[in-house]
């Protein structure tokens, strides 16, 4: 017969959800090593670590859910934004459609569909100098 695998009891994850808590505020807060809160919890560094890694994930989720709703929301405001102007666009208003062309492009970079732009930039030794004289020119105007 096989047994059921069982989760965390409730109190076991409360007892967990604390240390992951009191971990999190002693190494961040408090500056804590690792040895001086594995000694203030009354358990080793390696429980030590491990609820500092589940805290950080839980954090990490959390802070991507967030993202992922404010995301959502600007989306729809675009959305409502687009579907407002294309009336206007359609009957050839020019301010309507650059509007319009904004939201889209705003639209597209919270979709993420905008691809990274690539810079291949020499900085020189001659830029460098020139930058540096620029630089004493600017200083030289504030101090007259």
């Amino acid at each position: 017969m096989g047994g059921s695998q069982r989760g965390p009891t409730p109190i076991n994850e409360a007892i967990a959800r604390q240390r992951e808590d009191d971990v999190v505020r002693l190494r961040t807060r408090e500056r804590l090593m690792w040895r001086e809160i594995a000694a203030e919890l009354n358990c080793d560094e390696k429980t030590c670590r491990e609820a500092w890694k589940r805290a950080r994930t839980k954090s990490n989720q959390d802070a991507q859910q967030a993202l992922d709703a404010w995301r959502g929301e600007m989306i729809a405001t675009c959305e409502a934004i687009i579907d407002g102007l294309m009336p206007k666009v359609l009957a050839g208003d020019p301010r309507a459609a650059e509007a319009a062309t904004k939201t889209i492009e705003r639209t597209s970079k919270l979709l993420g569909l905008d691809a990274p732009t690539r810079i291949n930039a020499t900085v020189t030794d001659e830029m460098t100098a020139r930058v540096k004289a620029l630089a004493e020119e600017l200083a030289a105007m504030a101090d007259a």
